[in-house]
């Protein structure tokens, strides 16, 4: 997440549209001293700033920090149209490592000096998906059509365009404050129950969700009780369970099948929900079986 202080209000420097082919890359660049928006309509552009990496695919919305370095780690794969704008903020930011509580600074606003500024924080996620995508797409286009105007008032139009832009940014940040904890959750749930078998990461999963993956975590954990990584790790486990009586695989075919890398990390997750070794289970229950057969 991106705070803004204002006022006075972040000012757009320049703005426009690129449509790179196959094997094109995004420039590289280091503390261009702007705030560089991405908003990608089709393809997919890979970019990093520092260490993080980001897809940033159809729909979705990246803005690079002006004080760090940015490039593409690779090039596109596919034809790929974005949108870019260049702004500045006149007061200072900072990054939010995570959303946390969002005030909203009217309190002592009755008895506050009319003839002074009233500061008050503008927070955007720095990578999202677009929920109103329509909206910020036309806002989009409206920006970067305004700027080829020859009329008096074009750079003014183009200025509230950009600010009705960066309001819908900030829309999307406070989605994680009104939407309940546990559809978060169900939604996380659901996700990884679709994909148990593959690496998921925390990242991946913030991207698929559109929310910050520690507020994912702590709506799983006041739902459910579990972390993400602790609940794919019960779902693979009861899946295993599934296919150790159910099929006559090795206990090794069956923890690839689950997700597990390591048959030995999978032994010792299965020990510690079960209580007894996977192959203790096994013959457990076919013993049990077989006795009610007879």
């Amino acid at each position: 997440m991106l705070h803004l202080t204002a006022p006075p209000l972040p000012v757009l420097l320049d703005a426009g549209e690129d449509t790179y082919e196959s094997g094109q890359s995004h420039p590289n660049r280091h503390r261009i001293g702007v705030f560089d928006v991405l908003v990608v309509t089709k393809g997919t552009l890979f970019m990093q700033e520092g260490e993080k990496k980001y897809e940033v695919k159809s729909g979705h919305c990246l803005i690079l920090y002006p004080d760090r370095h940015h490039f593409s780690y690779q090039p596109c794969e596919e034809e790929t149209h974005f949108y870019w704008f260049h702004f500045v903020t006149p007061k200072e930011w900072k990054e939010l490592k995570e959303p946390g509580h969002i005030q909203n600074m009217t309190e002592g606003e009755q008895s506050r000096n009319p003839f002074t500024e009233f500061p008050f924080g503008i927070v955007v996620p720095n990578f999202c998906l677009l929920h109103n995508w329509k909206v910020a797409e036309h806002l989009c286009q409206q920006i970067v059509k305004t700027g080829h105007e020859l009329n008096n008032n074009w750079e003014w139009q183009r200025q509230i365009l950009f600010q009705q832009l960066l309001n819908v940014l900030s829309e999307h940040a406070q989605l994680e404050k009104m939407m309940p904890s546990l559809a978060v959750a169900e939604q996380a749930a659901a996700y990884i129950r679709k994909n148990y078998r593959r690496k998921i990461t925390y990242a991946e999963l913030g991207e698929a969700l559109s929310f910050h993956p520690n507020h994912i975590a702590r709506c799983m954990i006041s739902s459910f009780g579990f972390t993400p990584i602790e609940y794919l790790n019960r779902i693979r486990i009861d899946q295993a369970k599934l296919l150790m009586v159910s099929k006559d695989w090795s206990i090794e075919k069956v923890s690839e099948n689950c997700g597990f890398s390591q048959m030995s990390y999978f032994s010792r997750l299965f020990k510690k929900q079960e209580g007894i070794s996977p192959n203790e289970f096994r013959k457990k229950y076919l013993g049990a079986a077989k006795s009610a057969y007879w």
